[in-house]
């Protein structure tokens, strides 16, 4: 018999009018993806103040076809008075009730300058040993808010694209916050060396246009000045690849999407895209 596909879909609505939906299957062995095949067709962008401005909006949902594979649950080697003795694994999180797929990251490339617009401040909790929340997306120069909320002492890493050190915050009492500038753009994975099944992400923008699917597999991206623009949809990977003698897992590679879509101008006819795997 073959193996069984799996499909992560992400369907986005334009501007209030436009649809676009985008599947890559992928295979059990993680073969390179099977080409896509795309048509357009355009229609009447809907008016308000999305058309009066020159800019749009990207809304949209995640979802896993087929079915999820259920991941098992993480060993806790240390602290288990505090963090229990083991955790659910958020490396992959389905509704059951929309096929929604939460902790994915949408953004696009492309789109004009911002401005001098403030990146803002986050917030990255330890809480009950693990990374809250999983997976955070900021933009370049967020003051990023490291907070230990469990009373046991965590040793917190950022690893740019999985090799360079950005920050190592050591956080021994509970309540402690200490401060960080993301200063970079890029994927930051997160471990803790206190607790080897403690993982997550922050994920670092130069532009405002990126989002994180919630637990229904919903995002949007508001204020897109209109053009065509490189939508990505980024999820990390969920099967493990290589335990090392310390309990630190390696996962395989994140799943990553890119196509392109367009944001309408004024009183111009949006395109609906469908990108399906033949």
């Amino acid at each position: 018999m073959g193996r069984r596909r799996r499909t992560l879909t992400v369907v986005v609505l334009v501007s209030g009018a436009v649809t676009l939906a985008m599947a890559q299957t992928e295979r059990a062995t993680r073969a390179a993806p099977p080409p896509l095949a795309a048509t357009a067709r355009t229609g009447t962008l809907a008016g308000g103040p999305a058309a009066a401005t020159g800019r749009g909006s990207l809304a949209g949902r995640v979802t896993f076809r087929g079915d999820a594979p259920a991941l098992p649950p993480l060993e806790v080697a240390k602290d288990r008075e505090t963090c229990g003795e083991r955790v659910p694994s958020e490396a992959l999180l389905v509704s059951p009730r929309t096929r929604g797929v939460r902790y994915a990251v949408v953004s696009l490339e492309g789109a004009p300058p911002a401005g001098a617009t403030e990146a803002g401040e986050a917030t990255l909790e330890n809480r009950r040993c693990r990374f809250a929340p999983h997976v955070l997306a900021v933009r370049v120069g967020t003051e990023l808010a490291i907070v230990n909320g469990d009373p046991v002492l965590h040793n917190l890493r950022g690893w740019l694209d999985g090799q360079r050190a950005l920050f190592n915050v050591v956080q021994p009492t509970q309540g402690q916050v200490t401060q960080r500038t993301i200063k970079r753009a890029g994927v930051i994975r997160l471990t803790c060396d206190a607790h080897a099944h403690m993982g997550g992400y922050v994920l670092a923008f130069d532009h405002p246009y990126f989002g994180v699917t919630d637990e229904d597999g919903d995002f949007s991206i508001a204020q897109v000045p209109a053009g065509t623009y490189r939508l990505t949809v980024w999820h990390e990977g969920w099967n493990v690849v290589q335990r090392d003698p310390q309990g630190h897992l390696t996962y395989e590679a994140p799943r990553v999407v890119s196509r392109d879509v367009t944001v309408p101008e004024p009183g111009g006819g949006p395109v609906i895209i469908e990108l399906g795997a033949d």
